[in-house]
């Protein structure tokens, strides 16, 4: 990963060339690509897009102090009680698994432009406020680190770590086409 962000010119930087390598690959996928599964309950591209978006639309009601969870569709008692981030997500993926592909590319777009203007009312001095700042309601366990950590983690370290798992997909899919191709 890159050195983390010092400045908020910095941090929409690598915002940007994160969103610009996750919007040019998505733009180049067709509908068969995006919706293919390579088995029951695995996800599909757009599953990723859309767990991209969620995590993206809490950033946008972090920043505004608005209840993230609340945003993400998501109980505050849920997530504190919740094992792991894995079966946050799981719940995640029944409410958005449904959802047509353009329909779930669309909120990403529009969810990104949200957090753009969201972002571009916030200071250096803010992205080193605690999170606790922004969410006074949700005192967990590191609320206390600076925002700046939420909004990397959930943006363009977001994407890279979903990029390779979405190639892999096209990968299994190719492979899948070719067996179906000799058969």
């Amino acid at each position: 990963m890159s050195e983390t962000p010092q400045t908020k010119a910095e941090l929409m930087s690598q915002l940007a060339a994160g969103w610009q390598r996750l919007d040019e690959r998505l733009q180049a996928l067709s509908h068969a690509q995006l919706t293919a599964c390579t088995a029951p309950g695995e996800w599909s591209i757009k599953d990723h897009v859309a767990h991209l978006m969620i995590y993206e639309r809490g950033l946008v009601a972090l920043l505004r102090h608005e209840p993230r969870w609340a945003a993400m569709q998501l109980s505050l008692k849920f997530v504190r009680d919740s094992e792991s981030f894995d079966e946050i997500n799981a719940v995640l993926y029944e409410h958005y698994h449904a959802r047509p592909a353009p329909e779930v590319l669309a909120a990403l777009r529009d969810v990104h432009q949200e957090l753009l203007l969201a972002l571009a009312g916030l200071t250096d001095e803010d992205l080193f406020k605690p999170y606790a700042a922004y969410q006074p309601q949700d005192p967990g366990v590191n609320a206390y680190d600076p925002v700046l950590g939420w909004l990397i983690g959930n943006t363009y370290e977001h994407y890279a770590e979903h990029l390779p798992w979405m190639e892999e997909l096209l990968v299994q899919q190719t492979k899948s086409q070719v067996e179906h191709a000799e058969a």
